[in-house]
């Protein structure tokens, strides 16, 4: 049987890392009506684009506004509000300096939200792996006798970590290497990424498992740990040729610290970052997480920078199950691709694994019949044990009602 895996934040939930409604708790909870002022103040005097493109006073108060709003009326979804903040460049046809202002705008709030998952991903990894990864040991369980595809929605490690400490064999489908030194101060110490040529990127690519075990991992979403080189023509990951995720938990933490040093001083990045090459000068690397309203298009036509989707649609063509774990249907551009899939191949059967999915979600509600459709109850750990010998492992179920004390601990650090 050929299967694969759909990834939300469900899945790494029992790991650490915060839902939606968390993340965006955390988000919020750094501004109040005092510092809001301040901020807006301060952003209003600043000149990103350049002296003759300055930035618009009322647009940057707009837009911090609209999270003050968002807060009060207890938004519980921070892509929700970024989407707004999108969305108002388009109202009243804007000025540029109205554009440039809503987008400097949402690069500050991306570059926050980046910094909140990043230390969600170390604190969790200190605080939460080590005691809980024993419960994700039959990972295997929801795996093909070949190759896996697993499409993560997720900005975390988790699946990699997972992988390398259960010496299950992953790839990113990298075919090239690229390496950096750390910084211009620090340049004998060096990181070497994993590179795929973004105009190149198949799910018939050299650097995919084909007809042998191991995980082909698509980030659909991009993630803290991707970045996009030689605008975004490269995609560049931590390399997985690690002995266990220690190793390359220790890469993230050194891919952090690229940076490019003048006079002695960091210069400040968001989310294009400054690196230095391997010629000790500097450099521009981007960020590669999706967020917000505006990841893909919304029509299912491929277009140039969605060959992920490209690889999902070929992907659910040729797999017989899909098993979605902790996703809460709430991305147009993943829900149609799936229907569609359901539509063009009759052999796909879909199980849906979410402790709070209690009914078959609309966009494939059509195929629910001949047991095309199924679902499970549970947490992605619960299910790993389960849907091989169909018996819940209650030491488990116990042991991870425990993580309440631990994730507050995370959420302190």
């Amino acid at each position: 049987m050929k299967k694969g895996l759909l990834l939300g934040a469900g899945f790494s939930y029992d790991l650490g890392m915060p839902l939606s409604c968390e993340l965006t708790g955390v988000f919020l909870g750094i501004y109040n009506d005092t510092n809001v002022k301040r901020l807006a103040a301060a952003m209003s005097g600043q000149q990103p684009y350049g002296k003759d493109r300055p930035i618009n006073k009322n647009a940057i108060t707009n837009g911090w506004d609209l999270l003050l709003d968002y807060k009060k009326k207890n938004g519980t979804n921070y892509e929700i509000f970024l989407a707004g903040l999108q969305s108002l460049k388009g109202i009243s046809s804007p000025t540029q300096s109205d554009r440039d202002s809503y987008n400097y705008l949402f690069v500050y709030f991306y570059d926050i939200i980046h910094h909140i998952l990043c230390l969600y991903q170390e604190a969790s990894y200190a605080i939460v792996y080590e005691t809980n990864k024993q419960w994700f040991s039959k990972l295997e369980n929801l795996l093909s006798d070949q190759e896996t595809w697993i499409f993560s929605l997720n900005h975390d490690l988790y699946c990699e970590y997972l992988a390398l400490d259960f010496n299950i064999p992953i790839t990113y489908g990298d075919d090239e290497t690229l390496t950096f030194p750390i910084s211009n101060l620090n340049m004998s110490r060096r990181i070497t990424f994993g590179c795929t040529q973004r105009a190149k990127m198949s799910v018939d690519g050299s650097g995919y498992f084909k007809n042998a075990k191991g995980i082909n991992l698509v980030k659909v979403h991009g993630g803290i740990s991707e970045l996009e080189y030689r605008d975004n023509a490269l995609l560049c990951n931590l390399t997985l040729d690690k002995r266990s995720s220690r190793e390359l938990a220790v890469d993230f933490r050194l891919s952090n610290e690229m940076a490019y040093y003048r006079g002695g001083k960091k210069i400040p990045g968001g989310k294009d970052r400054t690196i230095t090459n391997l010629a000790g000068e500097l450099d521009i690397i981007s960020q590669s997480m999706l967020t917000g309203g505006s990841k893909y298009s919304r029509t299912s036509k491929i277009k140039e920078g969605e060959e992920k989707l490209q690889i999902f649609d070929d992907a659910l063509r040729r797999l017989d199950q899909l098993t979605i774990i902790g996703y809460g249907f709430g991305d147009d551009h993943i829900n149609f691709r799936i229907s569609n899939a359901l539509l063009v191949n009759d052999n796909l059967t879909i199980v849906i694994v979410d402790p709070f999915c209690t009914e078959t979600p609309d966009c494939i509600k059509q195929f629910d019949y001949d047991s095309r459709i199924r679902r499970a109850a549970c947490g992605a750990a619960h299910w790993m044990d389960y849907c091989v010998g169909g018996k819940w492992n209650v030491e488990q179920m116990n042991a991870l009602k425990e993580n309440c004390k631990l994730r507050t601990e995370v959420r302190e650090r």
